[in-house]
């Protein structure tokens, strides 16, 4: 497997950075992302959003359904998996949400499983046929949950079972992200301004300083 980094956002603005760096493989939005844009949780932005994707090459853009029972999902992601071909629609772990997400991987749609807090959560996904499930990291830091311990298992599980991604998000730091690489995981999304930070760093900038110092000096 490769490196798939994501970005929270639904300003393509804040897409170009990443894609400028060379590191972005796609973006996510859920309907929070989407309303604190200031736009409208509605088909024609998720269609907006997907035309500003196609015209960077992006590899991967992920949408969130809308509806509460099953049904509602279903439709909601059909309608949103048409609209092109690297959307990857994002279904919330609940049980009305697992039954939708059954439904979209039997029509071979991509599945991200978002808001994954547990193993049996990762072990269902999985043997459905999601692409990704989406553990918040940093919530379950902040509700006092073992979130490394699950995080490791929902890797094995993912893993063990296929191909499914465990797509860590709610990354608070470049620190945090690097001590989950080091342990083995390799998809994360993460906030624009940690996408900010990223490929920086102190010790690097002062050695890039001291390089152009001495090729002045090299002149004089």
């Amino acid at each position: 497997m490769t490196y798939r980094l994501f970005i929270d956002s639904a300003n393509p603005g804040d897409w170009d950075l990443g894609l400028v760096r060379g590191w972005l493989h796609g973006v996510t939005t859920n309907p929070l992302i989407i309303s604190r844009a200031g736009k409208r949780v509605e088909l024609a932005t998720a269609q907006d959003l997907v035309a500003q994707a196609m015209q960077r090459n992006l590899a991967e853009i992920q949408l969130q359904v809308t509806g509460h029972s099953a049904a509602e999902m279903l439709a909601s992601g059909r309608a949103l998996s048409a609209l092109w071909s690297h959307v990857t629609v994002k279904v919330p772990a609940t049980a009305a949400g697992f039954e939708a997400t059954a439904a979209l991987c039997r029509d071979n749609v991509s599945v991200t499983i978002t808001a994954c807090y547990t193993a049996h959560q990762t072990m269902l996904a999985a043997s459905i046929g999601a692409r990704y499930v989406a553990p918040y990291y940093g919530r379950m830091l902040d509700a006092g949950i073992d979130a490394d311990a699950r995080l490791d298992t929902m890797l094995a599980i993912g893993n063990r079972l296929g191909d499914l991604r465990v797509l860590v998000a709610s990354i608070r730091s470049i620190d945090q992200l690097e001590i989950l690489t080091g342990r083995g995981f390799d998809t994360f999304t993460v906030t624009p301004a940690l996408a900010a930070e990223m490929g920086r760093d102190g010790q690097s900038d002062e050695a890039a300083a001291d390089f152009m110092r001495a090729a002045a000096e090299s002149l004089k």
